[in-house]
This record gives C-alpha cells, sequence and structure tokens, in this order.
C-alpha cells in the first residue's frame, strides 16, 4: 500500500494561487493549509480543531484547481478544504445548502429584493446587491451570427442547462437549443437535471452532491443515454468528475457518460461567422478555472472575434469561489478586482469580455465598470 502523501512545502502552490497573487498573503495558500492541517492532525485524538484553526483552513479557498496542477505530489488544496468541511458543517455551509436547493423561488426573490435597496451599501452587502441583479442581468446587444456548417443526422442530444441556465439565465439555453436545431440535433425527451454537484462538493455538502449526481445520471440514462451538451466550463467539470462509484461499477455506462459530454462551442468551430455592424472594436477573453485543457470555448470567442481579441491571459481566476461567497466575500472581490484589472489594461471604452462559465460571468458582471460589459460567449450571438 502507497504510502499517503504529504506537502513538502515546496511553494509551487504560491506560483498559481489566485489568493496569494491578489492578496500577497501566504497564509491563505494551499501550503500554509496543508501546514496546518499536518499540525492539528498532530493533537490528540478526539480532540477537535479550534474554530481559529478550522476557519483558517476551511473557509479561505476558491476551489480553483490550479494548486494540485502545479504541485509536484499532486496535492489538492480543494480536495482538503471540502473534507474538512464536511466534516465540519456551520451555518455559512446551511445556508448555501438552501441557496443551491431552492433556487427557482430564493434566486428571483433576492434579485427583486435588490432592486428595492440604497444604491449604497457597505460591504459585504453592497457586493451581495450587485451580484443579484448580474445574476438576471439584461443581455447586452448580440453583435455577431454564426451559421452552422456541420449537419448530424437524427444525432440525438441533451442539454444541460446548468443551476443558472435553469433558473436565471434562460435565454442561454434557448439560445443553445436554437443553434443544436440549426444543426439538426434531435433534443431528446428528458426530465429535469440538478445541480451537476460542483458547488456542492467544494462546500463540503458531500451527501447532496452525490444526490445531485444520482439524479443527473438517472435522468440521461432515462433520455436514453445520449450526447449531454454544457454551455458551462464549471457544469462540465463538475460533470467530468463523475466517478465509476457512481454508476455502481458500470464501466460500460461509465465510459458512455465521458465519451458523451460535449461542450457546445465544441460543434461551432466550423461555423459561418458573420460580423454585424455593432461590433466591439476590442473582446478579451477570460478563461475559466475549469476551462479543459482543450477549452473550446477560447476557440470559438477566437474565431469570432479575429483580430478584435486581446492576448488571452492565462491564470486569472474571477474569485467566485462558491461558497465564498458568502464566507469571504470581500476577498472574492479583492481577486476578482485584481483579474479584471489585468483583463482590461488599455482597453478601449465599450469593449467586451466574455467568458463561457456562468459563474465567471456574474462575478465579472458583478465587478465590471460602466465603460465595459462582461457577458457570456451566447449573449454575443444573434
Amino acid at each position: 500500500m502507497a504510502a499517503p502523501k504529504s506537502c513538502v512545502q515546496c511553494g509551487k502552490c504560491l506560483e498559481v494561487c489566485p489568493l496569494f497573487k491578489a492578496t500577497g498573503r501566504e497564509e491563505l495558500t494551499p501550503r500554509a493549509k496543508f501546514f496546518l492541517e499536518s499540525v492539528c492532525s498532530g493533537k490528540d485524538a478526539g480532540e477537535e480543531l479550534s474554530e481559529k484553526d478550522f476557519k483558517s483552513l476551511a473557509s479561505l479557498c476558491l476551489a480553483c484547481g490550479r494548486c494540485e496542477k502545479n504541485c509536484p505530489q499532486h496535492m489538492s488544496g480543494p480536495a482538503l478544504v471540502s473534507d474538512l468541511r464536511a466534516k465540519s458543517k456551520g451555518f455559512t455551509q446551511s445556508c448555501w445548502d438552501l441557496w443551491l436547493r431552492s433556487p427557482g423561488l430564493l434566486w428571483p426573490m433576492a434579485a427583486a429584493l435588490s432592486k428595492f435597496s440604497p444604491e449604497v451599501l457597505p460591504e459585504p452587502f453592497g457586493s451581495a446587491r450587485k451580484r443579484m441583479q448580474a445574476l438576471f442581468a439584461k443581455s447586452p446587444e448580440p453583435w455577431a451570427e454564426l451559421v452552422p456548417q456541420a449537419k448530424f443526422e437524427e444525432r440525438k442530444v441533451v442539454l444541460f442547462r446548468g443551476c443558472v441556465g435553469r433558473y436565471a439565465r434562460k435565454d442561454w439555453a434557448a439560445k443553445a437549443e436554437r443553434l443544436m436545431d440549426s444543426m439538426g440535433l434531435i433534443r431528446a425527451e428528458s426530465g429535469d437535471f440538478s445541480c451537476c454537484g460542483s458547488s456542492y462538493g467544494s462546500a463540503g455538502l458531500l451527501d447532496r452532491q452525490s444526490g445531485a449526481r444520482a439524479k443527473n445520471i438517472k435522468v440521461w440514462k432515462d433520455a436514453g443515454s445520449p450526447l449531454l451538451i454544457t454551455f458551462c466550463a464549471t457544469c462540465l467539470k463538475g460533470l467530468k468528475e463523475y466517478t465509476l462509484d457512481d454508476f455502481s461499477g458500470d464501466e460500460e455506462m461509465y465510459a458512455r457518460w465521458q465519451e458523451c459530454l460535449t461542450p457546445l462551442s465544441s460543434l461551432l468551430l466550423d461555423a459561418e461567422v458573420i460580423l454585424l455592424d455593432n461590433a466591439p472594436e476590442q473582446v478579451a477573453y477570460h478563461k475559466p478555472c475549469h476551462a479543459p485543457e482543450d477549452d473550446t470555448d477560447r476557440t470559438l470567442v477566437e474565431i469570432i472575434a479575429g483580430k478584435r481579441l486581446r492576448p488571452v491571459q492565462d491564470g486569472l481566476c474571477c474569485g467566485f469561489g462558491g461558497i465564498m461567497q458568502l464566507g469571504a466575500p470581500e476577498l472574492s472581490k479583492e481577486v476578482g478586482e485584481y483579474s479584471l484589472g489585468q483583463l482590461t489594461k488599455g482597453m478601449k471604452s465599450g469593449g467586451q469580455i466574455l467568458s463561457g462559465c456562468s459563474a465567471c460571468v456574474i462575478q465579472l458582471v458583478t465587478l465590471a465598470k460602466d465603460d465595459y460589459f462582461a457577458s457570456h460567449w451566447l449573449d454575443i450571438l444573434k
């Protein structure tokens, strides 16, 4: 049996940690968390972590996953934090659980209430107000049209809208369905999917995550196991992380699931692009932390924007961080503003930032200034 991995304190995670990059505070890094965890695990058996120890370990992580990719041991800060959160649930997790379980009721209610709140509020209420408005933000005027060239002979598909696409930005789902129809894809009848499970997992709500995965697998199977189309990078990552255990050891069905996960953008790369007269002079692409290595969202934006696209910067995190919106909104905002500053440096007024992750779009819209826009790439399509 292999010995458990242990952090060697090399500091490679510091090179990629968005919290460290934006704040310069080493106590927020995965290295610090692993060190504190090793110290705490050496306590007498049965002794619980102090509130201060737990807060240092579990509350301040954006779950971007960059540390694991850069770690010579492939140790994951988000996995550590998820485990610790699962072992010590608190009020913040209960609120996050409720927020994810009742989006059809709570999201529109919170957005409506935000319209009647004062324009200027102290933090974290000011950012929360803007975030609620960003969740249901009106789409900017489209400035491009795609005419798909690929045609599929009655290939059955089902669209995974994600929580945002299902409950807030239904226009994204409607555009995705129109594009699918124009390619000859046949939308299979299906039940309603649940959350992909990613937000539950990072918050340590592992039972909820398991339940969401089980429901999504059942909906997909009942639809005939068709192609599963997504337009959110974090949803795609969450769905890809389903394990063989989630399929009760059925290797054939698990392999089929992995093969069927398909980003919508990957089907549009050969589409004819028609730019409208209102196309912006400059476009920036924000690469989500959870984007796959073969980021077809980025490729599609490059094709559409052409020379309008500014050089794409890797390693910038929007700072959304899931449950960190409740636990440490000021840090979330600091990371987001740092990334926005990098993305918009030298950008002319009227420029637009595009992304392919629902959470990233909400965060960017929340923090964006009046002289430029942020949106999902679906927003720009007529």
